[in-house]
């Protein structure tokens, strides 16, 4: 008999502790479980959530994503945000323009905020000196070439196509793969001061030409000062081609 309840009793203890045993384990689970959640709810955001916003921003403004990029020049790679269990509020400290951007990202829950340089990156096709160009050059086709370049930095503006320079004037010496921008080049003169040219008079039903002398240089489309050498009258006259000017 008490061999019998013995043998009950220790199994009824066994059976006890099992109970326990798992009891524990399903406490260390769901312990385990919520802990993981809160881990997932408190990780670092990556800047991309930051980029993705700052994408959005600029499509909004009309820009083209697909030829922008977003780079955080002072930020480690790899670097991730704090915890947030909010939503990350993205604030552009100034209007969102190719270049340098100020960035502020802050969360609610925790708080925190924290300020970073963005710079915006929009990429086009950009004409460049495919070779040395010196200053006072009328540049030809063969000495440009394309080239994708980051046009956030090209301020004064550039070309896109090589025939919008070819045949301009270099104002200055152009270095190979110097993007070619509006201020250095120019028309070239196609009157030089001292030049004797032609002077052609346009009146309604009529049409002559006389001698004269330039008193100033000028390109296509340029009014420049020359002198009607048979009667000494000066007038103001448009170049409208080589050693040609018209009065209207």
């Amino acid at each position: 008999m008490s061999n019998k309840s013995a043998g009950i009793m220790t199994s009824f203890s066994l059976a006890s502790l099992s109970i326990v045993e798992n009891q524990r384990s399903a406490g260390v689970l769901f312990g385990f479980f919520i802990w993981s959640l809160s881990t997932a709810a408190q990780a670092g955001s990556s800047l991309d959530d930051v980029t993705a916003e700052l994408k959005n921003r600029w499509i909004a403004l009309g820009g083209d994503a697909s030829v922008s990029e977003f780079e955080y020049p002072s930020v480690s790679p790899g670097y991730e945000l704090p915890g947030c269990n909010a939503s990350l509020e993205v604030n552009v400290v100034r209007h969102l323009q190719p270049g340098r951007n100020g960035v502020e990202v802050s969360c609610a829950a925790p708080f925190w905020r924290q300020s970073f340089a963005v710079e915006l990156k929009v990429f086009a096709d950009v004409v460049t000196a495919d070779t040395d160009i010196r200053r006072d050059t009328v540049i030809n086709a063969g000495q440009l070439r394309i080239s994708r370049l980051d046009t956030s930095d090209l301020h004064k503006g550039y070309f896109s196509n090589i025939d919008a320079v070819s045949g301009m004037l270099s104002k200055r010496t152009l270095r190979q793969g110097t993007p070619v921008t509006p201020d250095m080049v120019d028309l070239p003169d196609l009157v030089q001061r001292g030049q004797l040219l032609k002077i052609r008079l346009v009146r309604p039903g009529i049409q002559v030409e006389i001698k004269g002398e330039a008193l100033a240089r000028g390109h296509l489309g340029e009014q420049i000062r020359v002198r009607n050498t048979q009667s000494g009258t000066t007038l103001f006259a448009e170049v409208i081609g080589d050693g040609l000017v018209q009065v209207q």
